[in-house]
C-alpha cells in the first residue's frame, strides 16, 4: 500500500514536470525591438509605505529609464517615516512625476494605494513595481514597445528575481525562480493564474474591465497580481503574456530576516483562499507529491531513496531551462537543498498563510 502511495506521488510529479516543461517552452513572449516610434507613453505606479531606505535607489533607476514619455506616480500610503518627503523632493523638479498621499488608510491598504495611483496616472499604459525594486534602463521602453506590437490588449507578467545574501537570500532567489517557471508554464498552457506585482504591466482599460483590484474593505489584502490575472483570464479582456526579456528583468531586495520572509510569504499565500477550486487543487496536489517523496526514504528505505531521486531529477530537468534562460543556473548547484526547503515551506508557511494571514502589508 505504501509503495502504491509513494509511486503514485512520483507518477503525478512526473506528469506535472512534463506539463511545466511544455508550458515553459510555449509561454514566454519575445519582446520586439524598442524603436522610438513604437513606444506609447506609459505611467509607472508605485505604492510605498515606510520605504525611505529603499526608495532613493528606485527613483535613481527610474531616472535612468530610456523611455522618452514616461510618468512616475509614487503613492505614499500614510508612511510614518521619510517616504513622502523623499518622494516629493524628487518629484519637485520632474514634470512627469507626482506624489499621491493616502490620508485615509484602510484595508486592503496596498490595493487601495495602487488604485489611487492608477486613478491619478495620466497615461493609459501602466507599469507596476515596488519601492525595493531596481528596474533596468530599458524596462519601460520594452514594455511599451511590446504593448504597441500587439493587436490585442496585453497583461505583461515580468520576472522579478530576489537578491540577498546568505541562506535566506539564496532560498528566496530559488523561490522566485520556481514562481517564474510556474507563471510562464501556466500561461503557455493557456491557464494563467499567477504573476508578480513587482513587474506587471497592462492598459488602464483592462484594469477597469475587471473592476480593479477589489479594494473594498472585504477584499483580500493580497492578490493585486495573482487575483488580478485570474480576473483578466475569466473576463477574457486581455491576453496574459510572460515577458522574460533580459531588458525587463526587475530585481528586488530579498527579505532581510526569516521573520520578514515568513510574513511576506504568508501574505502572498493568503490570496490562495480566493483562487478558483481548480487552481487550488493543482497547487495542493503538486506540493503534496513533493512532500510525500521526501518522506518516501523514511518509509520505504532504499526504494524510497530511488523514488525521491527520480522525482528530483525530473524537477531539475524542468527547472534547468528556466534557470539557464533567467541567468540563475548557479542555483542548481544546491538544488536538493532548495527542494527540501521548498517542501518544508509547503507544510509550514503555506498552511499558516491560508489559515492565519497577516493583517498588514
Amino acid at each position: 500500500m505504501m509503495l502504491l502511495l509513494f509511486g503514485g506521488a512520483l507518477a503525478v510529479l512526473l506528469l506535472y514536470t512534463a506539463l511545466l516543461g511544455w508550458g515553459w517552452r510555449r509561454g514566454r513572449r519575445p519582446a520586439p525591438p524598442a524603436a522610438p516610434d513604437e513606444r506609447p507613453p506609459i505611467s509607472v505606479v508605485v505604492a510605498a509605505r515606510n520605504e525611505s531606505a529603499a526608495l532613493p535607489a528606485l527613483l535613481d533607476a527610474l531616472d535612468r529609464q530610456t523611455h522618452p514619455d514616461a510618468e512616475v506616480v509614487i503613492v505614499d500610503d500614510a508612511s510614518t517615516d521619510d517616504t513622502a518627503p523623499i518622494a516629493e523632493a524628487w518629484a519637485r523638479d520632474r514634470p512627469a512625476a507626482r506624489v499621491v498621499r493616502v490620508t485615509d488608510p484602510a484595508p486592503p491598504r496596498k490595493k487601495r494605494a495602487l488604485t489611487q495611483g492608477i486613478a491619478a496616472a495620466r497615461h493609459d499604459l501602466l507599469a507596476i513595481t515596488d519601492a525595493d525594486c531596481r528596474p533596468p534602463p530599458e524596462w519601460l521602453s520594452v514594455l511599451a514597445a511590446t504593448h504597441a506590437d500587439s493587436d490585442e490588449p496585453l497583461v505583461l507578467a515580468g520576472y522579478s528575481p530576489l537578491r540577498g545574501t546568505g541562506l535566506l537570500g539564496a532560498f528566496a532567489r530559488y523561490e522566485a525562480l520556481v514562481e517564474a517557471l510556474y507563471t510562464a508554464a501556466a500561461i503557455g498552457l493557456g491557464r494563467p493564474y499567477m504573476a508578480v506585482s513587482r513587474n506587471l504591466s497592462y492598459p488602464r482599460s483592462v484594469f477597469d474591465a475587471v473592476g480593479g483590484f477589489g479594494a473594498d474593505a472585504d477584499a483580500p489584502m493580497s492578490g493585486d497580481d495573482d487575483l488580478f490575472v485570474q480576473a483578466v483570464y475569466r473576463r477574457g479582456c486581455a491576453t496574459v503574456q510572460a515577458l522574460y526579456d533580459p531588458r525587463t528583468v526587475v530585481p528586488a531586495a530579498a527579505p532581510a530576516s526569516w521573520a520578514e520572509w515568513s510574513r511576506q510569504r504568508r501574505r502572498h499565500v493568503s490570496a490562495g483562499r480566493h483562487y478558483p477550486w481548480t487552481v487550488g487543487l493543482h497547487l495542493t496536489l503538486l506540493p503534496a507529491c513533493l512532500v510525500l517523496l521526501w518522506l518516501a526514504p523514511l518509509v520505504l528505505g532504499t526504494t524510497g531513496v530511488g523514488l525521491l531521486a527520480t522525482g528530483l531529477l525530473a524537477r531539475h530537468a524542468a527547472l534547468g531551462p528556466a534557470a539557464a534562460a533567467l541567468d540563475d543556473a548557479d542555483l542548481l548547484a544546491a538544488f536538493p537543498l532548495w527542494e527540501l526547503g521548498y517542501a518544508l515551506y509547503h507544510v509550514t508557511i503555506v498552511p499558516l498563510g491560508l489559515w492565519s494571514p497577516p493583517d498588514r502589508w
